[in-house]
């Protein structure tokens, strides 16, 4: 059969030969290559290489790391007080406590405005955890346009947080900040901006909180653990 085939496609014996030889000797290493790919899948419990690596340092593939974890709930009891101090400052007329909490208030954004790159920078090179079971790729979808949106409603809230407020302010009692601008019309824009934007990112939060809810409570796929 084989000198059918050669005279066929103008091949001699000795050719066939060769190529018949090398699959043989190359067909085992395949096979071995996929059981050991095979095997190490299964040792690793499905994971990737990566995660696996995390497994076996300790790391839990389900929560978010300790850096995410931190800069998840410092800005969330950061947003959560100055939309409480907001509020007030809106209801107290000019005085001393208007002005220690207005203070208050600017010291603790600065503190946020520093923190706020480390935390994109961080978003973009730390490991996700696991997806969460039972949730659709829509849901996946748009958590992660919300999660944007979030971003950049935060950053806005900050910026113009910092720019409307004229003629500098006091960090803690520390040391004085300057800002760039005078009390006027640029700072009266800056401010209906702030307003606006503190607006968005309260509903934004509360969006937040429902779907924690849902998950938590409806689906019970425990997502409040990969932030505790």
């Amino acid at each position: 059969m084989y000198g059918a085939v050669a005279h066929q496609f103008g091949l001699t014996s000795l050719d066939v030969n060769m190529s018949v030889n090398r699959m043989l000797q190359t067909a085992p290493h395949s096979r071995n290559g996929t059981a050991d790919a095979q095997a190490a899948n299964i040792q690793n419990g499905g994971l990737d290489e990566r995660n696996a690596r995390r497994m076996k340092r300790g790391h839990d593939l389900d929560r978010y790391d300790g850096v995410a974890r931190f800069f998840h709930w410092v800005f969330a009891a950061g947003i959560i007080y100055a939309s409480i101090t907001g509020y007030t400052l809106a209801q107290l007329s000019a005085g001393p406590e208007r002005d220690f909490l207005s203070r208050l208030n600017m010291s603790i954004a600065t503190v946020l405005i520093v923190l706020f790159p480390l935390r994109v920078c961080w978003k973009f090179v730390r490991i996700e955890p696991r997806a969460l079971p039972d949730v659709s790729e829509l849901q996946n979808e748009l958590a992660h346009r919300v999660h944007i949106l979030m971003y950049l409603t935060i950053f806005a809230v900050l910026v113009s947080g910092f720019l409307m407020v004229p003629n500098g302010y006091s960090f803690f009692g520390l040391v004085e900040i300057h800002t760039p601008f005078v009390k006027g019309a640029l700072t009266d824009k800056l401010f209906v901006i702030h307003r606006a934007s503190c607006a968005l990112l309260a509903g934004l939060v509360v969006l937040h909180v429902l779907a924690v809810v849902k998950h938590q409570l409806i689906t019970r796929n425990n997502v409040l653990r990969r932030m505790l």
